[in-house]
C-alpha cells in the first residue's frame, strides 16, 4: 500500500483550518501558521517552520491572498512572520502550489520548479461561495438597515455568480428586488426571477429609490454622481473584490453610509468556505491525474 501523499496548509484565515480537515480525508495534512486553539482537529498536525524532521511535501494550499505585500505570507494567526520562499524548502521538486491570488509570488514559486495553480479560477469555486457570500451580506444588511428587508427597496448591482444569487436570496425574504446590468440577457433573466431590471448606465436616475444598494461588479461602477443620487440614510454594500465599486473619496465627503465586505465567506461561514476550497482542490488535483494542471 503506497503511503497518503502530504499536503502542508499554510496561512489563511479560520476557513483553512476547515480546509485542513476536509483534505485530512485523503491526505497527510500539516498546517503552519495556526495555533491548536484556532484548528483544533487532531487528524490534521500542526508544524513551525523550525521544527526538525518535517517531510517534504507533495502539495502546498495558500490562502487568498497569498500576500498582502508579495513577501511575506498572508497567515493572521502567527506571531512571527512567514516569507513566501521560507515555504519552498519544504515542498517537493515539482510540487502542486494552490492558492489564490498570487500576485507577484507566483513568479517565486515557478522559477523554483513548482507548479502553480490558482483556485479562485475555477469555475466550481466561484459558483458555489456565491452562496456564503451572498447569505453573508443578507446579515450584515439586516445588522444595519433600520427596517426590515420584506418590503424594502433593494438594487443589486451586476447579475454574475453573486449578484444573480443576492437577488434570488432578497427576493425570497420579500424585498422589492431591482438588478442592475449590462447585459440585456442578465436583466432579462433577473426579471425571470421576480425582479425588475434597469441598464446599468441608467443607475443615477433610479438610485434615489432605494433603501440599500448592493454592489457586486469590480469597477468604479459607484461614482460620485451615484452617490449624489443614493437617499443619505441607505446602506451602501460594496461586495466587489478590490478596489471595489465605490468611489470612497466622494462617499466620505457626502457622508454616504458604504461597507466593504471583502471575504464575507471566510467571516460569516468558515465551516463551508474551507469545504469549498478543500472541494475544489481535491477536483484540480483529480483532473491533474490526466497530467493537466490549472495554470494561473
Amino acid at each position: 500500500m503506497q503511503p497518503k501523499k502530504t499536503v502542508l496548509v499554510a496561512g489563511g484565515d479560520l476557513r483553512y483550518g476547515y480546509t485542513a480537515r476536509v483534505l485530512a480525508k485523503v491526505y497527510e495534512v500539516w498546517a503552519v501558521g495556526f495555533t491548536r486553539q484556532v484548528l483544533p482537529f487532531s487528524e490534521v498536525q500542526l508544524a513551525s517552520l523550525t521544527d526538525k524532521g518535517l517531510p517534504k511535501f507533495d502539495h502546498l494550499v495558500l490562502p487568498i491572498p497569498v500576500s498582502e505585500d508579495g513577501i511575506h505570507l498572508n497567515a493572521p494567526f502567527q506571531t512571527q512572520p512567514i516569507t513566501v520562499t521560507d515555504l519552498i524548502p519544504l515542498l517537493k521538486p515539482g510540487a502542486a502550489v494552490f492558492g489564490g491570488k498570487f500576485g507577484q509570488t507566483a513568479a517565486r514559486f515557478r522559477s523554483a520548479g513548482l507548479t502553480v495553480s490558482d483556485y479562485l479560477a475555477e469555475e466550481e469555486m466561484s459558483t458555489r461561495n456565491a452562496v456564503p457570500t451572498a447569505e453573508g451580506a443578507v446579515q450584515i444588511m439586516l445588522e444595519e438597515m433600520p427596517c426590515t428587508l420584506h418590503g424594502s427597496p433593494v438594487l443589486v448591482l451586476g447579475f454574475g455568480r453573486i449578484g444573480s444569487r443576492l437577488a434570488g436570496v432578497l427576493h425570497a425574504l420579500g424585498a422589492e428586488v431591482t438588478v442592475a446590468a449590462r447585459d440585456v440577457a442578465d436583466r432579462a433573466r433577473a426579471e425571470l426571477y421576480g425582479c425588475r431590471s434597469i441598464p446599468l448606465n441608467r443607475i443615477n436616475a433610479y438610485a434615489g429609490n432605494f433603501s440599500a444598494v448592493c454592489n457586486t461588479i469590480p469597477a468604479k461602477v459607484i461614482t460620485e454622481e451615484t452617490l449624489k443620487a443614493i437617499q443619505p440614510d441607505a446602506l451602501i454594500l460594496d461586495l466587489a473584490s478590490k478596489p471595489g465599486g465605490v468611489d470612497w473619496d466622494a462617499a466620505q465627503a457626502l457622508g454616504r453610509r458604504v461597507v466593504w465586505a471583502l471575504s464575507l465567506p471566510g467571516k460569516t461561514a468558515p465551516f463551508t468556505a474551507g469545504e469549498i476550497i478543500a472541494k475544489t482542490i481535491l477536483h484540480m488535483l483529480e483532473t491533474d491525474e490526466g497530467g493537466v494542471m490549472h495554470e494561473t
